[in-house]
């Protein structure tokens, strides 16, 4: 739910903010070339500046790292326990290519899009069953495969408002920066899951913008021992997530 209000709060601020760019179909530009070469990047490419602030949530799946034990005869010995980590950027900021392989007409096309983001934030556990990852920031690169409607679909498109979805998988690390002497690379392992987007466009002034929810989600996993490496009493599920909202400027729309 509250990731919900944040999303309708900071897109309602955008939009009240935001200028609609009037841009009046032009009779010339009816018969848009489709058949452009599919190496034309001229045509097909685009590059965008991504940033988020403050709602870029992301949890790690469930894993495992060896805990260290002392025996009472000496020597010792070592034990599976579990890591989960939570993790809030408080600013991400990312460029996006995108390039389309198929351009429908001047109003509609399917794109390749990769963003590259890193984020500035802290991680912590997940629950109190689970270590966490250590170290500051984290980075983020989503592929997708997207369909893009209305506006900014392609450079010739004359739409003032569009809207593209999307689906593919994420990579995701958290804890980047970790200085510390101790450090347990098993704490801040890299993970792979799949993510869905929705975005609409829009113009401010005369500048074309994005606004994009995504969401990242791993399967279902039970988690059987805790941080200390015991046996956890009836069943616990949790599972890998992310969720981001983002604003996408155009830089060669």
């Amino acid at each position: 739910m509250r990731y919900l209000i944040a999303f309708t709060l900071l897109f309602s601020i955008f939009l009240g903010f935001g200028q609609v760019y009037d841009n009046e179909d032009d009779e010339e530009n009816k018969e848009y070339d489709t058949k452009s070469d599919f190496f034309d990047y001229k045509k097909r490419l685009y590059l965008g500046l991504n940033n988020s602030f403050y709602v870029d949530f992301i949890t790690s799946p469930v894993g495992t790292f060896q805990i260290e034990y002392a025996e009472p005869g000496g020597g010792v010995r070592y034990e599976d326990a579990a890591v989960q980590s939570r993790y809030l950027s408080y600013f991400t900021i990312a460029i996006e290519p995108r390039y389309n392989l198929v351009d429908f007409k001047e109003n509609l096309a399917l794109a390749m899009s990769a963003q590259l983001a890193a984020g500035f934030g802290s991680a912590y556990a997940a629950s109190e069953y689970a270590a966490s990852a250590e170290g500051f920031g984290n980075f983020q690169i989503p592929v997708m495969l997207r369909l893009y409607y209305g506006a900014s679909a392609t450079h010739a498109a004359q739409d003032d408002f569009g809207v593209n979805i999307g689906a593919g998988y994420e990579l995701n690390k958290i804890g980047l920066l970790n200085f510390a002497e101790d450090r347990n690379p098993d704490l801040n392992r890299a993970w792979i899951m799949p993510a869905v987007a929705l975005g609409v466009h829009f113009y401010r002034g005369s500048s074309p913008m994005e606004v994009n929810l995504k969401y990242g989600f791993g399967p279902i996993q039970n988690q059987k021992i805790d941080n200390f490496g015991n046996p956890i009493l009836g069943r616990r599920t949790t599972r890998a997530n992310s969720i981001k909202l983002s604003f996408t400027y155009l830089l060669d729309n």
